[in-house]
């Protein structure tokens, strides 16, 4: 059951047991002491029942910080302070912004440019692990953001939902433990075209960890542990978040592995920089 009233006039916040479709239906996770752990599948997070399924790549965005204020540190300082000159991700960033790209990087672009295969079980650990200088990454490279997707890619996925959903009502629900000694509600009753605002609207200072509509024909999982997010629904909808210009994802199978300690397959030769 949901409130009868909203709560600060955005949602209407419900029951939990709305919740419980999903909390029941997923796997459970394979125990950290199983060693080699085998990794978290999605059917941990969604309800293997749907017919197809997205994986879909959060923002990374260029950092033009350190190239227009680099710091004023002497050859001293930075050697105490042992900062790294970050030729290679600097120049990534430089060279695109001359060419006139903008700042939005595709993953796609980054995992070519790192030498990095571009398959479905990427992750930004592999970045990390093909740079020279991981610490790198925060001066020239903002995100991905883990658990949260951006008002502009949460927009993005709720224009291509709108059609596989009409007029009925969505649930939203929030990640616990980022919410863990408040009163806030978890779970909320909103349209769909209400969804992108919402949560900034209350205060929520993060995307919904998990959305779907009244008949469960779809679901968007984004869990707080991954710079991915996760849907379920009819292959016509998965279709769609393929085929979108703005999003970048991959199809995925319900027991695929999606954790950040998948093993990175063999690498492949780096773009030229010259």
């Amino acid at each position: 059951m949901c409130a009868l009233v909203d709560y600060d006039g955005v949602m209407l916040p419900c029951a939990d047991n709305e919740f419980e479709w999903i909390r029941s239906g997923r796997s459970k996770p394979a125990p950290r002491e199983n060693q080699p752990w085998p990794g978290c599948r999605l059917s941990v997070l969604l309800p293997p029942r749907f017919e197809a399924y997205a994986k879909i790549l959060h923002r990374i965005t260029a950092n033009y910080q350190h190239i227009d204020h680099p710091y004023a540190f002497t050859e001293k300082e930075i050697a105490i302070l042992q900062i790294p000159p970050c030729p290679e991700m600097r120049s990534f960033v430089q060279t695109k912004r001359e060419r006139g790209e903008g700042p939005n990087v595709r993953w796609k672009e980054i995992a070519s440019y790192l030498g990095v295969p571009f398959e479905s079980q990427i992750c930004h650990a592999w970045f990390h692990a093909s740079m020279k200088e991981p610490a790198c990454w925060p001066r020239f490279l903002y995100g991905p953001d883990e658990g949260n997707l951006d008002h502009e890619e949460l927009s993005e996925i709720v224009s291509i939902l709108q059609p596989f959903t009409g007029h009925q009502k969505c649930f939203i629900r929030f990640a616990e433990i980022p919410l863990i000694a408040t009163n806030k509600p978890l779970l909320f009753e909103a349209a769909l075209d209400e969804v992108a605002g919402a949560g900034k609207e209350n205060n929520y200072k993060f995307s919904p960890e998990y959305m779907w509509p009244a008949d469960r024909s779809w679901c968007l999982c984004t869990d707080y542990d991954f710079e991915f997010s996760f849907v379920g629904g009819s292959q016509e909808l998965v279709s769609a978040i393929l085929n979108n210009d703005t999003l970048e994802a991959f199809q995925i199978r319900h027991d695929m592995r999606v954790d950040y300690g998948v093993p990175m397959p063999n690498s492949f030769p780096k773009e030229s920089r010259s």
